[in-house]
């Protein structure tokens, strides 16, 4: 499995986990799993934006 296909899957268990949270009512988890959710998808937008420079 690659960095990207592992960062894919960490960004939808991320989801996942952000909609139990809102399903539990549990807001300030909701939003902490949100910020790293970003940070996921940041970093999946980075690496894709590096394999488009080095071709």
């Amino acid at each position: 499995m690659t960095r990207e296909e592992q960062l894919k899957q960490l960004a939808s268990s991320l989801q996942a986990a952000i909609a139990k949270a809102r399903q539990l009512d549990l807001p300030t988890s909701a939003y902490i799993l949100s910020l790293a959710l970003v940070e996921v998808s940041q970093t999946i937008e980075a690496e894709l934006r590096g394999q488009a420079d080095s071709e």
